[in-house]
């Protein structure tokens, strides 16, 4: 007798990626179509684009009735669209994905192999890291910092690829850049079954980042600083 498939939502929230909309959708289509004990429900979350990203997600939507189309008005950050997510849909478990191409789909194949075998949270490790010189040395103080502070040691931290069980967030609390800390909230929460796994990191090809250089070197700090505390409070755990 026959497992049932898991029903996975991949959550993707895009501010002006147009092009990189076009090149991802279909990709994302081609490996989902590989991968047979997961069904997977398409998330787009449009945060007040302005460059019609979301006619191309239409286009997709009147084909595919697993794709669904949030918008928000104005630009909201990527925080408000994965609360809002998190709110609306109030699912087991979902997995984050950027949509600016860099994480290539042909992971997912990879990674629906862990979440058959039951891990609760998924992150995966970019290797030969594509950004510029500055943004690679911010990453990986940003990794050593959080090893001082959390007590579960692994390989990475900020992963934009990734696989969550909500139960090991708390959704009410939620502001800021509270989702690039996903992970050690997650942590913070009790998750046991970890696994992170290497990828490929593909340079942007089109559009810009919304990270600016100088809001991660005179901001980075603060702003977790101020998250552990809101963490170590309690604020951020159910």
């Amino acid at each position: 007798m026959h497992k049932p498939r898991k029903n996975i939502d991949l959550v993707i929230p895009f501010s002006n990626e147009n092009l990189n909309l076009q090149i991802l959708i279909p990709a994302i289509l081609k490996t989902i179509k590989k991968i047979s004990k997961i069904k997977f429900r398409l998330i787009f979350i449009d945060d007040g684009s302005n460059d019609r990203g979301h006619v191309v997600v239409l286009k997709y939507k009147k084909r595919y009735k697993n794709i669904i189309l949030l918008r928000n008005l104005k630009r909201r950050g990527q925080t408000f669209c994965y609360k809002t997510y998190l709110n609306k849909f109030n699912t087991n478990s979902f997995i984050r994905m950027d949509s600016d191409n860099q994480d290539n789909p042909v992971y997912l194949m990879k990674m629906s192999q862990y979440i058959n075998s039951g891990y609760e949270m998924i992150l995966t490790d970019r290797k030969l890291r594509k950004h510029s010189t500055l943004m690679i040395i911010l990453t990986y103080l940003y990794d050593f910092l959080l090893k001082l502070l959390v007590k579960k040691k692994l390989e990475t931290y900020s992963s934009s690829l990734a696989y969550f069980n909500t139960k090991y967030l708390y959704k009410r609390n939620l502001k800021f850049n509270d989702h690039r800390y996903f992970p050690i909230i997650a942590l913070h929460s009790g998750v046991k079954k970890i696994k992170v796994f290497p990828v490929m990191h593909n340079k942007r090809k089109y559009g810009v980042t919304k990270y600016k250089i100088y809001n991660k070197i005179f901001f980075a700090v603060p702003e977790f600083l101020y998250f552990f505390y809101r963490l170590k409070r309690g604020f951020l755990t159910n």
